[in-house]
């Protein structure tokens, strides 16, 4: 069994050293590694502000912040202001760092780079326009709520194809003059011009709207273990591809009402629907967010050797423990990587079959409680049952369980991340 893992671990720690010498990942490492001081502060105002400012945080009720909170309308406006001009402009600084690093190794000139990059921020910025302001002749208004966490993925892939096509004709036709560059730009400009205004007048949603809207087709699944699994590794997939907002399934509301009526107007703890995403997979397998992260970070704390893991870790910590995972995502990064990916889909998964069938066995009361926003990832199946010390212990169970699954995988990381240390993979122009 040891030489099994051993050469498991051999194998993925050379799949994840090959990923980040390749061209495209290391742009995007390096992308990610710029942004993740702005995701951490907005990530922090933004768990502040729902958690302890707002009437339906955890906080805010747990002590009573708005009786000893001065000028607490103010201090929300202040960090909504903090969040917009961070998470907000999340895709837009993905889309300018990837086109920018991909060309950076074959040009020394930073007008080149910064061109690509404004180019790619343009590019994307057409693709997320205000329909009813184009088709109606008046002032441009843009789509800013697909700009966000929730556009990543999108920045991430204009960003590649803008730079990309920078970097093949700088290659071929360097120059140290302005025409090439801005013949360049121009031409892509107006193809994606072209593109968007194609787009909002055959469309009634912008490009991202409608990604999310055709990635959340699956999650119409039906309240049995393999919907639950199927949901959890859908969701853990395209967050570990870029999409950082939670996907939120549809008729998820009705079943949730539905149980805390039963308890609170009949005797016992007789739910109509025990078994539901909220019930389990909120509850039970996404601590710290998407892919139990919070089981991640106590992983990456009981690893040594890594300083710059134990410092992602540290400053994540807060916003993990309160179901705030972006800071994290970004930080290691766990978005595109081999050996993380792994444990980030697995983790839940056991986690939910463990969490189903205690809920079946009736060993555990399902939750019926309505959870306020910030509480701490363990706390969530004890509250919302009211109580219930036995959903404690099968939270920290399962807290437990995804830190042992995501321990080997950390060391493996660790390892890698040893062995491509002072590389800059992107040097030569033609890898």
């Amino acid at each position: 069994m040891q030489i099994t893992t051993s050469r498991l671990g051999t194998a993925l720690v050379a799949l994840e050293v090959n990923c980040q010498r390749n061209r495209q990942v290391a742009a995007i490492r390096q992308a990610l590694r710029l942004i993740f001081p702005i995701i951490l502060l907005g990530s922090l105002a933004d768990f502040i502000d729902q958690a302890w400012l707002q009437r339906t945080g955890y906080f805010y009720q747990t002590l009573h912040v708005a009786t000893w909170v001065l000028q607490l309308k103010v201090l929300r406006q202040y960090l909504r202001l903090i969040s917009a001009g961070t998470l907000g402009l999340a895709a837009i600084l993905m889309a300018f760092a990837v086109s920018f690093y991909l060309v950076a190794p074959v040009t020394r000139q930073a007008t080149n780079r910064l061109m690509a990059g404004m180019t790619a921020v343009i590019s994307l910025k057409f693709f997320n326009v205000s329909r009813p302001s184009v088709l109606g002749l008046r002032a441009i208004k843009w789509a800013s709520a697909n700009l966000g966490l929730q556009g990543i993925l999108m920045g991430i892939l204009i960003g590649l194809l803008v730079g990309n096509s920078y970097r093949w004709f700088l290659v071929r036709h360097e120059t140290t003059g302005l025409t090439g560059p801005f013949l360049l730009m121009s031409g892509w400009l107006l193809g994606t011009t072209a593109l968007g205004l194609l787009w909002v007048t055959t469309q009634t949603v912008s490009l991202n709207a409608a990604f999310v809207s055709a990635i959340q087709w699956p999650f119409r699944l039906p309240h049995f273990i393999l919907g639950l699994l199927g949901y959890s590794g859908l969701t853990s997939l395209y967050a570990w591809l870029g999409v950082l907002e939670p996907i939120t399934p549809s008729g998820q509301t009705v079943a949730t009402a539905q149980n805390l009526e039963a308890v609170l107007n009949h005797a016992g703890w007789q739910l109509p629907h025990p078994v539901t995403l909220h019930t389990v997979v909120d509850v039970y397998a996404n601590f710290g967010g998407t892919g139990m992260l919070l089981g991640l970070v106590l992983a990456i704390l009981l690893v040594h050797g890594h300083t710059q893991h134990h410092a992602v870790a540290w400053l994540s910590l807060v916003p993990t423990l309160g179901n705030f995972g972006a800071p994290l995502m970004v930080g290691l990064p766990v978005m595109l990587s081999p050996i993380l990916g792994i444990p980030f889909l697995l983790a839940p998964l056991a986690c939910i079959s463990v969490s189903w069938l205690c809920l079946r066995l009736a060993w555990v009361p399902a939750v019926a409680y309505p959870l306020l926003t910030g509480t701490p990832g363990p706390l969530l199946a004890f509250l919302g049952t009211g109580g219930s010390w036995t959903a404690l212990v099968l939270g920290l169970v399962n807290l437990a369980l995804s830190t042992a699954i995501y321990y080997p995988f950390v060391k493996w990381h660790v390892q890698a991340q040893a062995q491509t240390a002072g590389e800059v993979a992107d040097d030569d122009p033609r890898n």
